[in-house]
């Protein structure tokens, strides 16, 4: 009796078959996987700069949210070594020369490098409430204290940072990106964290909410 040297053509079709359902099974649980893992990540990110802030409030003599930086960039290179860690891991995997020509344009615009994550900067936002745009920051801490929010990241849930930022609109490499992503948000995840530190150095993940956040939202409901 004659021993067959392999699989035939139908034996074959099968076993791509069973591998091709597994795999269609299996990858929704790997991208929840590594978004979870992006997200942990940037949480990690986001502790070092609170600690980064502390230190620079405390270099100013102060101990207030008033006395934190006006621009996250600011702390480069003496309180954060690494500028990339101004960045969102998720932003950094997504957009790699995007964020490498933002951190030139910035470092020669502002003379700092560039931050995905969003600032809170409490005098801007007293300014804009003498306009009767929403409460005060002062008002906010007095409420919240350690639970007040001082930066947050919203890139794993929308994928893009602030399209209408002056310094995206003169960054070559990101104008195409921009313009799409200003107007379809194209890689919006339903259910995907927004990460917040808060004052008190502790950082949440917020699951409520859309893709289009405001800065008196924010600090009022997250």
């Amino acid at each position: 009796m004659t021993r067959r040297a392999g699989l035939t053509l139908m034996e074959l079709l099968v076993v791509i078959s069973i591998l091709a359902t597994l795999a269609a099974l299996l990858f929704p649980v790997y991208l929840s996987v590594r978004t979870r893992m992006y997200a942990i990540s940037c949480a990690n990110q986001l502790r070092q700069i609170g600690l980064a802030i502390r230190i620079y409030i405390q270099d100013q003599g102060g101990d207030s949210p008033y006395n934190m930086p006006y621009g996250l960039g600011k702390l480069y290179p003496h309180y954060v070594r690494d500028k990339n860690l101004l960045v969102c891991p998720y932003f950094q995997i997504l957009f790699p020369g995007v964020m490498e020509e933002a951190h030139q344009l910035s470092q020669k615009l502002r003379g700092e490098p560039w931050s995905s994550y969003f600032q809170m900067i409490p005098v801007g936002i007293d300014d804009a409430a003498r306009y009767g745009e929403g409460p005060s920051f002062s008002e906010v801490f007095a409420k919240r204290g350690d639970q007040t929010p001082i930066v947050y990241c919203s890139t794993h849930r929308v994928g893009c940072p602030d399209t209408n930022n002056e310094l995206f609109k003169l960054t070559p490499k990101y104008r195409p990106f921009a313009q799409y992503c200003s107007k379809t948000y194209p890689l919006y995840q339903h259910g995907a964290p927004i990460l917040i530190l808060r004052w008190g150095g502790n950082v949440s993940f917020i699951y409520k909410g859309s893709a289009n956040l405001g800065t008196f939202q924010v600090l009022l409901d997250y």
